[in-house]
């Protein structure tokens, strides 16, 4: 007995795997033409680009305010009051001499204009702003296989569903599960309503 089970557990140990289902070519051919083809891998990399801030234009941008920053001067600006007090003394042939006191008060307002001459040939801004576009490219490339990826796994999991029999139900369940996973992510990388294929129909 104990011969026969051990037997048994080396047969279902050695035996080949199942065979994969293979799709049926007409199912297969009609899934294929009604896959979703908008949004595009295009579109879904430009909307994640956009959603994240992460587009070239913003490293450029920083680069080219880092250069202007150089020629604009830098302004300073004073207000105060002032106040001014003296005496004079008024002394006329044949009238007594007269002594009068004035008073005066007035606004100062004083502006400066001062130019850092060096940082026309090296500003460190200009570093700053390249290593802050280095890091920038880093995180669009990470987030552009990221998405792409995504794009590509949510293609192949609508094609399985629509041509490819499940195995079990504990397969299509999983394939279902993935597939909102998939479109749950992308949606909150994107902002892009993704929308579902048309079920296959069988062939007639």
């Amino acid at each position: 007995m104990i011969a026969q089970v051990t037997l048994a557990l080396l047969y279902s140990l050695l035996a080949p795997p199942p065979p994969a289902p293979v799709p049926d070519p007409a199912v297969l051919a009609r899934a294929l033409a009604e896959l979703p083809t908008r949004p595009s891998v295009t579109e879904v990399q430009e909307a994640a680009l956009r959603r994240a801030t992460l587009s070239p234009k913003t490293a450029r941008n920083w680069l080219r305010r880092a250069r202007a920053a150089a020629i604009l001067p830098g302004i300073t600006g004073e207000y105060g009051l002032r106040s001014d007090q003296g005496w004079q003394l008024d002394q006329a042939v044949g009238d007594g001499d007269e002594l009068s006191q004035d008073l005066g008060a007035g606004r100062v307002i004083q502006l400066r204009a001062s130019w850092d001459l060096d940082r026309l040939i090296f500003n460190p801004d200009e570093l700053r702003a390249a290593r802050a576009s280095l890091d920038l490219a880093e995180l669009r490339e990470r987030l552009l296989v990221r998405v792409t990826q995504l794009y590509f796994e949510r293609q192949q999991l609508l094609l399985e569903i629509a041509s490819l029999p499940a195995r079990d139900g504990h397969e299509a369940i999983g394939r279902h599960v993935r597939l909102a996973e998939v479109e749950a992510v992308l949606t909150g990388l994107t902002g892009l309503r993704l929308p579902r294929a048309a079920p296959a129909r069988p062939p007639p």
